[in-house]
């Protein structure tokens, strides 16, 4: 595709993300975003770690294949600035200081390794920017979850303002792999995936609050919606009821690869089971009523980080977190 002049300066983001790597390239127009191009190719880094905590070398060919296809992308396009950060898998890699070097030459651009408290801000950047573009009220707590393939992020913010990041070294992939072996979902497994996730979660300072409303700026919320909208599940509602449901209709199918044979949306998001019994334990830990999908996350989130970067008169980014003086925890 051969990009279009415009007068509105382009902006690309790239997410070198646990299962997925993914391109954005966009341009903000009239306090919009306008998104130009976008990629998504699977490379399943956090279900290809060997042993020894290193990625394997397929999951690396894989990806440096996948980066070089991005570069000939964002050569095309020529954005006038580029963001490339890489997520939880290649915090974890033990051969990530061998990687990251190819991966920089494969892309032709420098990438950045961000802790979680900056992947949080990013999908928090993100989901406010599409919410208060709906005219969603600024002063009320907002919490914003995003499970990830290796890692989940809670946010809980008012407008665009961030008040705590909270990042847990868990993901749909890890659960997936500990929990149902060789693809088998059983009720015993399901229920020790919740439980396990639950005490992971358990010292948030944000759980246990019976929140009314979450955000939820991943695949995992958006499949899960979507399977529940298509069986006349509470319109799509993701409550706890609603999760309870598809749990039952999980365990009915009895393993990964019926559950994708039965839903289209589940057989984009790899490891939803996993994810399923994540979002189950969020919603039981933190009292949550609903969750709710949201089309937004990390890519859109740096891309009004680079606008208004750029954009003198253009409200002002939040500091990156993870830096002194921020309110932002990780747990180990």
């Amino acid at each position: 595709m051969i990009p279009h002049p415009t007068d509105s300066p382009r902006y690309a983001a790239v997410e070198l993300g646990s299962d997925s790597f993914r391109l954005h390239v966009g341009r903000i127009e009239h306090d919009e975003l306008v998104l130009e191009a976008t990629l998504n190719e699977r490379v399943a880094l956090a279900a290809s770690f060997e042993d020894d905590g290193s990625l394997c070398e397929a999951a690396m060919r894989r990806a440096l294949g996948c980066l070089r296809e991005f570069a000939d992308t964002l050569d095309a396009w020529r954005p006038q600035a580029v963001r490339v950060v890489a997520t939880a898998a290649l915090r974890m890699a033990r051969n990530a200081p061998v990687f990251l070097p190819a991966a920089e030459q494969a892309l032709r651009r420098p990438i950045e390794l961000v802790a979680g408290g900056e992947t949080g801000r990013l999908v928090y950047l993100g989901v406010a920017s599409t919410l208060d573009a709906a005219d969603a009220p600024g002063g009320a707590a907002r919490l914003v979850i995003d499970i990830g393939a290796a890692s989940t992020e809670l946010v809980l913010g008012r407008g665009s303002h961030i008040e705590r990041v909270e990042s847990f070294p868990i993901g749909a992939v890890r659960q997936s792999l500990s929990f149902f072996a060789e693809g088998h979902i059983d009720a015993a497994g399901f229920d020790a995936a919740v439980r396990s996730a639950r005490s992971r979660f358990a010292d948030s300072v944000l759980s246990g609050r019976g929140w009314a409303l979450a955000y939820g700026a991943c695949g995992t919320v958006r499949a899960l919606s979507e399977i529940a909208r298509e069986d006349g599940i509470d319109g799509g509602c993701l409550s706890g009821a609603c999760l309870g449901i598809l749990r039952e209709r999980f365990l009915q199918a009895g393993h990964v690869a019926r559950v994708r044979l039965a839903w289209p949306a589940a057989a984009r998001v790899p490891h939803l089971a996993g994810g399923l019994a994540l979002l189950t334990a969020l919603v039981e830990e933190c009292g949550l009523l609903e969750v709710e999908p949201v089309h937004a996350g990390l890519r859109v989130g740096a891309l009004w980080d680079l606008h208004r970067r750029a954009t003198p008169d253009a409200a002002p980014s939040p500091p990156a977190w993870g830096r002194p003086g921020a309110d932002c925890r990780f747990q180990g």
